[in-house]
């Protein structure tokens, strides 16, 4: 078996090398970037939603607590998204499946007791499929929603469950939250990465159906609406989520123009779309307007897990950074590789040009003196008629391209084409 040569100098080798570790440092940081991102999952309910073949999107929407949200407005939110999905015939109100689903959530501090023990906790209300948007990892017990029969059920983190009962499993246990009891749904668990850690606190925090905890607590505001919807187009959940929050597309070019020159939000609500956040056109967008990211020109919150999510951001920003400039000195070696291709070919256009043409012409020519014996054929018959045999041939040689588009021989039979010269058509 024969060896295979490769004629490569030093140089050469040298540069292919190169080549090779920077493309194998590029695919390990774009693994990187992959793993920062997976234990998102505050960030995929869409793409746990979406079916094959469908374009979902999840937005979220965080309101400042001056604007005072309460759950009636949440509900206008939402019938304000399923007209719209209505209007543009991606919504059957007589149909049985779900388009949308949706959630929300606000947070206050509470008291909770276990007999003589009494702590201080975060206390956060949610609304709708909250745990369909959060699905924290449960260590007993199962969720709460908010179509439960029941609303007396509450979720523990396993912070507090060791704290008032010294166990996670204590599904079915009663605690007292100010001055009601609550029976115990579930106890989830608190990740140990060190990012997760430092947003969600030192606290600890309990999970309870929004209407319920209102009922006790007249302060409570919900801070948060998340949507999975149907995306037909590109940004469409997103604006459709911005005027179900009162903010209207900006159409004047005036409006539009002074936006761009100043990109910050002075509103009580901001709208995002989780879906795309991390793509690199997304991240690009981002890199731009960097230099405003530590400007706060609203009182708007985020809760830990969008917090979490704004400093996945950076760092895939960075991540975005570093792959390009690996990806530069391979992208520049390919284009010089094609330079020197493309000086070094054995063909020219005219040439191609010309061939072709050549070829056209033999066609042509073919043609006709297939014409001509037809019609000695003819002259040499009895009767000096073509026969039905010769008949069909004449008129599928009438037809007969061979293999030369329609287009190219109307270029060809052109009065003009013929006197460009070879050089000129290289020019």
């Amino acid at each position: 078996m024969k060896k295979l040569k490769w004629n490569l100098n030093r140089k050469q080798c040298i540069l292919l090398g190169a080549n090779g570790i920077f493309l194998v440092a590029f695919l390990m940081v774009t693994i990187v970037a992959h793993k920062e991102i997976s234990p998102l999952y505050s960030q995929q309910a869409a793409s746990r939603w979406t079916s094959k073949g469908e374009n979902y999107a999840q937005v979220s929407a965080f309101f400042s607590p001056d604007r005072n949200v309460q759950s009636d407005e949440v509900k206008g939110m939402r019938n304000s998204l399923l007209q719209k999905l209505s209007e543009d015939s991606y919504y059957d109100r007589d149909a049985s499946g779900r388009v949308l689903i949706d959630a929300y959530s606000g947070e206050c501090e509470a008291e909770v007791r276990k007999d003589s023990n009494t702590l201080s906790v975060t206390a956060v209300g949610v609304g709708n499929d909250f745990f369909l948007f959060h699905p924290i990892p449960l260590l007993s017990g199962g969720y709460i929603s908010g179509e439960d029969l029941n609303h007396d059920r509450v979720i523990l983190d396993e912070n507090l469950a060791w704290a008032l009962f010294g166990s996670n499993d204590i599904v079915g246990m009663q605690l007292w939250v100010e001055n009601r009891i609550y029976v115990v749904a579930g106890v989830v668990a608190v990740d140990e990465d060190s990012l997760y850690k430092t947003a969600y606190g030192t606290g600890n925090r309990m999970y309870v159906t929004y209407e319920t905890l209102k009922e006790q607590q007249e302060a409570l505001k919900v801070t948060c609406y998340e949507a999975v919807m149907p995306n037909p187009i590109s940004n469409y959940a997103f604006y459709a989520l911005k005027s179900a929050c009162g903010q209207e597309e900006m159409e004047d070019p005036e409006t539009l123009k002074d936006a761009e020159k100043n990109p910050l939000n002075f509103d009580s609500c901001e709208v995002i779309e989780n879906s795309n956040r991390f793509e690199s056109m997304k991240l690009l967008e981002n890199l731009a307007g960097s230099r405003y990211r530590s400007m706060r020109t609203n009182s708007v919150g985020y809760p830990f897990w969008e917090n979490i999510a704004r400093v996945i951001v950076d760092k895939q920003i960075r991540l975005l950074i570093i792959r390009c400039m690996l990806l530069l000195f391979p992208l520049i070696c390919f284009a010089i590789w094609l330079y020197r291709l493309w000086n070094l070919r054995t063909w020219t256009v005219g040439g191609l040009i010309m061939s072709a043409y050549d070829q056209f012409r033999e066609k042509q020519i073919e043609r006709e003196e297939r014409k001509r014996e037809l019609m000695e054929q003819s002259e040499k018959s009895e009767n000096g008629n073509v026969s039905e045999t010769d008949e069909e041939l004449y008129e599928e040689m009438d037809t007969e391209d061979f293999g030369i588009d329609s287009e190219v021989e109307q270029f060809f039979q052109s009065e003009d084409w013929g006197d460009t010269s070879e050089d000129e058509w290289d020019e």
